[in-house]
């Protein structure tokens, strides 16, 4: 093997995997910048092409958002577990590219939708992208790293999946409001912000395809996609630790799109109760959602280093229990333009970003490296599973019991994990 494949990259006290470099972690950290701003923006922002675009009564918001993910998950399930096995084969690079080209034709029809049924397929044909795309995140970051700093890595990443979360929120969901200051009329506004986000997912694919690593995993399996991915399945049930990170994978994902999917809608509806537009009210909704994923960023990597220092399971259980905290305070928020949304959602930050440290670095620890592709396949499976159902339920509770119920009914989710996470952490040490 030649010398510059055998060199190893060490930034602080991050250990890369030999023949990674510092311009493949720049790639990746803008990777999962990318990420999550695109994947959370496309939520976020529906809101306003649901009440300017399709005029669709607010009564009607909450059932129709949770049906929309639920069967957009549907297609992300359907695919999942066969793309974590199939980037064993063919690297991650292809995928990933892939997936963000698709996502940006996405950007680019949506707001063209004139019905709902419309919209539903062109949602569809997102979630094929939305189905590659986290995948081939989670298992590049699990590649790129060394076992000895994957807690820190874990932590140091979701630094830059915040920075993303930061950005949609803070530029991102101020753009409808942006351009109708331009000029645009506000279903022109509507397009132009979701055609930004054409723009941003294919700048994203070209600077991948010349800046991640174009290696292949090593020593994988030649087996069937579908015995890989059983393979995946299996190991998950012999190994309890590996299973209660797929369990976490459920919620954690859960967790994120309730509060993508939810926090704007709740608050651009409690805006049009108060007579504020609805671009103001997604602005408003972007500067609260860019405070929870600001101390999302300042405690991402102060999890890290608590996953590296304890047992993992323990660091799991530490995280749930922060999240049920989270989720709990933010559903007891009467009034969302007052100053009890602050706290609630500096908690809700924390509580988010530890389950997706503490499940992503037990997770990373058990994968077995023959089968790791497959293994992070399942865990984006159990993700999607859990994304389907809090949607689905999420959006009925929204709609027929309170507007912040999805919130207190993760919060109940997350406790009963913890529960579950102090058990397997007590019976397998």
């Amino acid at each position: 093997m030649p010398d510059s494949e055998e060199k190893v990259l060490k930034l602080g006290p991050l250990w890369f995997q030999p023949g990674i470099t510092g311009w493949n972690f720049t790639t990746l950290a803008y990777a999962g910048f990318s990420t999550i701003s695109m994947i959370s923006f496309i939520s976020f922002i529906q809101p306003y092409l649901l009440t300017e675009i399709l005029h669709m009564p607010a009564a009607e918001q909450g059932t129709f958002t949770g049906l929309l993910h639920s069967l957009q998950e549907l297609l992300v399930i359907g695919a999942t577990g066969y793309i974590g096995a199939w980037s064993d084969r063919t690297g991650r690079r292809l995928l990933f590219v892939i997936g963000f080209v698709i996502m940006a034709f996405g950007y680019l029809i949506m707001p063209l939708a004139e019905t709902a049924t419309q919209l539903v397929i062109f949602r569809c044909i997102f979630a094929l992208g939305t189905a590659m795309v986290p995948i081939m995140l989670s298992a590049s970051m699990v590649d790129y790293i060394q076992e000895r700093s994957r807690g820190r890595w874990i932590g140091v990443s979701s630094v830059f999946t915040g920075l993303g979360a930061i950005f949609m929120a803070m530029v991102l969901a101020k753009t409808p409001e942006m351009y109708l200051e331009m000029g645009s009329d506000a279903v022109g506004a509507g397009r132009n912000a979701y055609w930004t986000g054409t723009a941003m997912c294919l700048l994203a694919s070209v600077l991948l395809w010349f800046g991640l690593s174009a290696k292949k995993p090593e020593q994988v399996e030649r087996n069937n996609i579908t015995k890989h991915l059983l393979a995946g399945l299996k190991v998950g049930v012999d190994n309890k630790k590996l299973g209660l990170a797929y369990l976490a994978a459920f919620i954690g994902r859960g967790d994120l799109v309730i509060i993508t999917g939810f926090f704007s809608l709740w608050i651009t509806q409690a805006g049009a109760d108060a007579g504020i537009s609805t671009a103001d009210a997604l602005t408003r909704a972007g500067m609260m959602y860019g405070l929870l994923q600001f101390a999302a960023l300042l405690w991402a990597p102060c999890m890290g280093m608590i996953s590296d220092r304890v047992n993992r399971t323990t660091g799991l259980a530490i995280a749930l229990t922060l999240a049920s905290i989270g989720y709990f305070a933010m559903g007891q928020v009467t009034d969302p333009f007052s100053n009890q949304l602050l706290p609630a959602a500096i908690l809700l930050g924390i509580g988010e970003t530890s389950v997706i440290v503490g499940a992503g670095t037990l997770m990373g620890q058990e994968a077995v490296p023959r089968i790791r592709g497959a293994i992070v396949g399942v865990y984006g499976l159990m993700g999607g599973l859990g994304i389907m159902a809090a949607m689905a339920v999420g959006g009925i509770v929204f709609d027929e019991i309170a507007r912040t119920a999805p919130f207190t009914m993760m919060g109940i989710t997350n406790a009963i994990l913890m529960l579950v996470a102090l058990l397997v952490r007590l019976k397998y040490k």
